[in-house]
């Protein structure tokens, strides 16, 4: 209002300007600065009369200003309709209930200090009443509703700040600075809450989704189940059914779950590794009698934030296996609702086992009677499973006490692609575990030799029954107990080996960020004694790569490349990037929260070969 006044002020001082007498408009200064009595003075001398100069410009002064004024009134008329505009619209707005501001009745922009995207605030306006939509609807927004919270679970709400606004947009760890409040009480370890976000000015606290609750965690609460992350009509009918059961937490995180999981087995699906849908049950991808790939039926069926079950993951072995890994408080707490939840998605013929990560157990806040809780099962610990990747068979044990899972599936895709560059070259396969990058050698890639090195009695065993298995001869492989560094150095003094393609996969070197440099000095020296070891007449193929994922993320990954580089220098050999890759596609990642799950860096460099000059 106060805008449309000033300018209608405006458009009366410029109508005044026309309104006056143009003789009295006339001053020293439009007559060339020369006063009017000097002037008809002036004119007497010449003869003439001084009535007839002071018309002439009078008149000349006066048409110039009216054309001038009449620009700027026009102007002014024009600014002043956009200003009558915007105060009907205003006052239009004023005129409507407060709960129709912002949502379906007239549409308004976000406040700028929150800097959203339209459609962020879309999804966020789209709990409040629509007049459009019939009165039963309007009362139930008005009744607090919240786009499906429930009054008789308890709530976390966050705080609505640009720090906090990853986590609205999907991110599954929630921190606890961006924590408003809480409500029903106390909230325990592991409880199941709804994880709200607060409202704009004097709205009620906006629905996101259903998380697990950990006081005593870094992540306060991981997101299990976002609403902006399912299609409408499917949070709809999840936001009715939690509601009905919102007194029995099991029942409500049974429902969650069973939605990841066979969301988790379908993905699998689009990678041809998951056996294919013989059941017509929504709820069941599997049947009792599936039919698995015949290259590959061992992956990772559920891999933590990547599949939105922050925690937890899952390993198919052999296709009738499934190795659960628990790193999180809650998992361990609602054991056996996973497990039923597992259960009733996979087929009653397939087996679970049950491990844990203690040290991931620990820092999440969780205390245990014994160091590891493993699951009863009734098989032999020894026994074998046989699995298939690629086409080669594997022993494993998945029901020892051993690495993780068992497999490390996630260099799969990456065991494939070198084979073929190892045709008729000698493979030195560092840190070999079962053998893989050698089985993969000498099968896909017919290679001449393949040596595998590895600290572990027990994983040369099985690198050699996996050749058997294979039915590789003796001469075309060869399996070594040995320290990495240890083994280097003594090739080094020998001078006599020499390798074509070296493979350095060593285990996790550096367990956080905080153990970056000591790691990168053990990075240094293996990468440094193993380029060493590359054909000096020829040239090779060096693959690296790091599991550490402060290693990986750090600096975007040229961290890792940069320690590479200068263990070529202290070597003294020239080094070319060829390709950079990462874990197998069924280690999923959630796009909101990379790189975070990044943790896998398969580097793979031409070493070129030493000239001499003459």
């Amino acid at each position: 209002s106060s805008l449309l006044q000033r300018q209608v002020g405006l458009c009366g001082w410029a109508s005044s300007l026309i309104l006056v007498p143009r003789r009295r408009r006339t001053k020293a200064g439009m007559n060339g600065g020369v006063a009017p009595n000097k002037k008809k003075l002036e004119v007497v001398r010449r003869g003439g009369h001084p009535a007839d100069t002071t018309k002439r410009a009078t008149t000349t002064v006066g048409r110039s200003m009216t054309t001038v004024t009449m620009v700027v009134l026009g102007l002014l008329l024009c600014s002043t309709s956009r200003a009558v505009t915007a105060f009907q619209r205003s006052t239009s707005r004023m005129r409507q209930p407060l709960s129709t501001i912002g949502s379906g009745g007239v549409k308004s922009s976000p406040p700028r200090q929150h800097n959203y995207s339209n459609r962020q605030w879309a999804l966020f306006s789209a709990v409040a009443p629509n007049p459009n939509e019939p009165a039963a609807t309007q009362r139930r927004h008005n009744s607090g509703d919240n786009g499906g919270g429930s009054t008789s679970m308890p709530s976390v709400i966050l705080k609505r700040t640009h720090q906090s606004k990853s986590f609205r947009n999907g991110n599954q760890l929630v921190f606890s600075k961006a924590i408003q409040r809480t409500t029903g009480g106390e909230l325990a370890v592991g409880q199941l809450v709804q994880v709200q976000v607060e409202g704009e000015k004097d709205q009620n606290p906006i629905m996101l989704g259903w998380g697990v609750y950990n006081p005593n965690s870094l992540y306060r609460v991981r997101m299990l189940c976002h609403r902006f992350l399912l299609p409408p009509p499917q949070y709809k009918q999840m936001a009715a059914t939690m509601a009905d059961k919102a007194q029995d937490e099991a029942a409500c995180l049974e429902l969650i779950l069973q939605q990841q999981f066979v969301k988790a087995w379908k993905t699998r699906q689009a990678m041809q590794l998951a056996p294919a849908t013989t059941s017509d049950n929504n709820e069941t991808p599997l049947s009792s009698t599936t039919t698995t790939t015949t290259t590959t039926d061992t992956f990772r069926l559920l891999n933590g934030e990547g599949d939105q079950v922050s925690g937890l993951a899952m390993d198919v072995i052999g296709g009738d296996t499934v190795v659960v890994m628990s790193s999180a408080a809650w998992c361990e707490i609602h054991k056996t609702t996973i497990l039923s939840s597992l259960q009733s998605v996979l087929p009653s013929a397939m087996k679970v086992v049950w491990k844990t990560t203690p040290s991931r157990l620990v820092q999440d806040g969780y205390e245990s009677q014994s160091s590891v809780e493993k699951e009863e099962v009734t098989e032999n610990v020894d026994q074998m499973v046989l699995s298939m990747e690629n086409g080669i068979k594997y022993a494993t044990f998945p029901f020892r006490d051993g690495q993780k899972t068992g497999v490390y599936c996630d260099q799969r895709e990456n065991r494939f692609s070198l084979a073929p560059y190892c045709r008729d070259k000698k493979v030195l396969d560092l840190c070999c575990y079962h053998g893989g990058f050698s089985l993969n050698a000498v099968l896909h890639g017919n290679a001449q030799h393949t040596t595998g090195v590895d600290s572990s009695q027990e994983a040369i065993d099985v690198c050699w029954e996996n050749a058997q298995l294979n039915q590789i001869p003796k001469d075309k492989v060869d399996f070594v107990k040995s320290e990495i560094a240890s083994f280097l150095q003594q090739k080094e003094r020998d001078g006599q080996d020499q390798y074509d393609v070296i493979v350095l996969d060593p285990p996790k070197l550096a367990p956080s960020a905080s153990g970056l440099d000591k790691a990168r000095r053990k990075y240094h020296t293996f990468n440094r004694d193993a380029l060493k070891l590359i054909n000096t007449t020829e040239g090779g193929l060096l693959l690296t790569c790091t599991c550490s994922a402060a290693m990986t993320q750090k600096d975007g990954g040229q961290y890792f490349l940069s320690m590479v580089q200068g263990a070529a220098l202290a070597a003294g050999r020239d080094v070319t990037l060829l390709r950079v890759s990462g874990a197998a596609p069924c280690h999923t990642q959630s796009p909101i929260s990379w790189p975070a799950g990044a943790y896998l860096t398969a580097a793979l460099f031409r070493v070129h070969p030493v000239t001499t000059v003459n």
